[in-house]
């Protein structure tokens, strides 16, 4: 494994800037940029933006990939390429338009470490360009709680100390929750659309009332039509995404953050994909 600085050097190498301050990066083949969806709480009768989800952007050849073929095309430079892409999330979110917002950015349980080059190395970063500090940034860790290396609890540790908050995700194909004490708890959007058509859905208040009296908040993801926003509401969710309330833009792309009125989303029904482009 490379050292810290080395890959923070390498980052400096791999990222350019266009004439709009919009970085991007090289690995291997593909062209790496990204995109932010944002993230939203209830505010008496209104959602308004309170976050934003990176979204890492691979293009090869000009034309978008798959993420699954990105990482099996980098799977021996993980450490590089995921670095770089936490690396892109946080220098473009300066580009958004938008402060004040926190930062929420997946990384796999094995890959967590690569993100403390960056709080240490503002220029790999852009974190004296950016209005963005540690605490503002939401590390959602994805990964098997069987299988956490060793020095996990330890850059766990070193993460909170320097003021990030650690997210986990309920419902997914490999969530990763009850290890790591979340802050917030993303609640995977297929798995959440999928119980949105069961009977079942009724019991998703009390599971996200046993999660508020653990101190964890609760992120719904995947939202797609008023019928699955409502059952989110009445779960008393804390925050809210998804395509419905408003779609994931490329960096450099300005984010709108005016409050949506929950009455008006609601009698949307399911007709309407969004009222946002």
């Amino acid at each position: 494994m490379m050292q810290d600085r080395d890959l923070s050097a390498l980052i400096d190498q791999a990222i350019a800037a266009d004439e709009l301050d919009i970085a991007t990066g090289i690995v291997g083949g593909f062209r790496v940029g990204c995109a932010y969806q944002p993230i939203f709480s209830r505010c008496n009768n209104f959602l308004r933006p309170t976050g934003l989800a990176g979204i890492i952007t691979p293009y090869e050849q000009g034309r978008p990939a798959s993420a699954d073929a990105f990482a099996a095309a980098c799977a021996l430079d993980a450490d590089f390429a995921t670095a770089l892409g936490l690396a892109l999330q946080i220098r473009n979110y300066g580009n958004t338009g938008v402060a004040g917002l926190d930062l929420h950015v997946g990384c796999a349980v094995d890959q967590i470490a690569r993100i403390l080059p960056l709080l240490d190395s503002p220029s790999a970063a852009g974190w004296e360009d950016v209005v963005l500090g540690p605490e503002k940034l939401v590390c959602e860790i994805v990964g098997d709680d069987a299988a956490l290396p060793d020095e996990f609890f330890d850059v766990l540790g070193e993460l909170r100390w320097k003021g990030v908050r650690t997210g986990g995700v309920f419902g997914g194909e490999q969530p990763m929750s009850t290890a790591i004490d979340a802050d917030v708890l993303r609640l995977d959007g297929r798995w959440f659309r999928k119980i949105c058509g069961e009977p079942t859905a009724c019991l998703l208040g009390s599971m996200v009332s046993v999660w508020h009296s653990r101190g964890i908040k609760v992120l719904v993801d995947g939202i797609a039509t008023a019928a699955q926003l409502r059952i989110a509401l009445d779960a008393q969710a804390d925050h809210f995404q998804g395509d419905f309330l408003a779609a994931a833009k490329p960096a450099g792309s300005v984010l709108d953050e005016t409050p949506l009125p929950i009455s008006a989303l609601l009698d949307a029904g399911d007709k309407a994909m969004s009222l946002r482009g």
